[in-house]
């Protein structure tokens, strides 16, 4: 791998399954909301072996939509740190957050927290607040080794 190789760290959460919408029960493709403190999110999972009710421990993941540098950096003015439905579908959202880490990407929203690769290595975006939209949360249980 080179240095630019994409590299995502995997953010892990205990989360209480609410709700399964199945897709494609066969091929085991749903949406899922879950219970993160006391927000509720959707997310698609593949293969989906969760059942209503569980508790558990998940990876969330997200296809991040596409926007420029400067609307990422310039829409959060107001340095907020959340997740809002995006009416592009259940399992997608506008995300407010500030920037943890680089070498990675970390963003804060909140509730949950994003790795947005490697985009940039200039030290100075840590702690700048941001704003960017996922196109589909992804949810999967979690698999320690």
């Amino acid at each position: 791998m080179g240095n630019d190789a994409i590299v995502k760290n995997t953010m892990n959460y205990i989360v209480t399954i609410k709700q399964i919408d199945w897709i494609d029960q066969e091929a085991k493709e749903a949406d899922v909301c879950f219970m993160l403190r006391d927000s509720l999110y959707w997310a698609f999972c593949h293969p989906c072996d969760f059942t209503e009710g569980e508790v558990c421990e998940v990876e969330i993941d997200m296809l991040e939509g596409e926007d420029s540098w400067e609307t990422m950096f310039s829409v959060n003015t107001k340095r907020d740190m959340k997740i809002l439905p995006f009416e592009r579908g259940r399992c997608s959202y506008y995300c407010y957050g500030r920037i943890e880490s680089i070498c990675s990407v970390i963003a804060d929203c909140g509730d949950l927290q994003f790795d947005l690769g490697n985009f940039t290595h200039d030290e100075r975006v840590v702690g700048e607040y941001i704003y960017f939209f996922i196109d589909r949360m992804d949810i999967k249980r979690s698999i320690r080794v």
